[in-house]
């Protein structure tokens, strides 16, 4: 597994986009913040091209300690998952395709 940082990112804005420092910084700070906020409204988002991101919530629980066998309860949360767009798998799955 890539392991891909904020700094690659980043980097990456700023040689392909022209951008400086700061304004990559930006971008990529407000692109979050938008992202978390539609999120946090509607529990979905589309971005075309890439893909959907989705908020599924998850029941709370209970489950075992595997450490000291003692029971415990997993609280209610949200699980964020990405499914992405038609495009850009099958551009990842082109050269296994037959």
């Amino acid at each position: 597994m890539v392991k891909i940082t904020n700094t690659t990112i980043l980097s990456a804005f700023r040689k392909q986009m022209g951008l400086s420092k700061a304004e990559s910084t930006d971008f990529a700070d407000v692109f979050q913040s938008v992202l978390e906020e539609a999120l946090l409204k509607d529990k979905s988002v589309k971005i075309n091209g890439l893909g959907t991101f989705k908020l599924i919530l998850v029941e709370a629980r209970k489950s075992v300690n595997v450490n000291t066998g003692e029971e415990i309860k997993i609280a209610e949360h949200y699980k964020l998952t990405f499914t992405p767009d038609a495009a850009l798998r099958d551009k990842i799955n082109e050269p296994l395709a037959h």
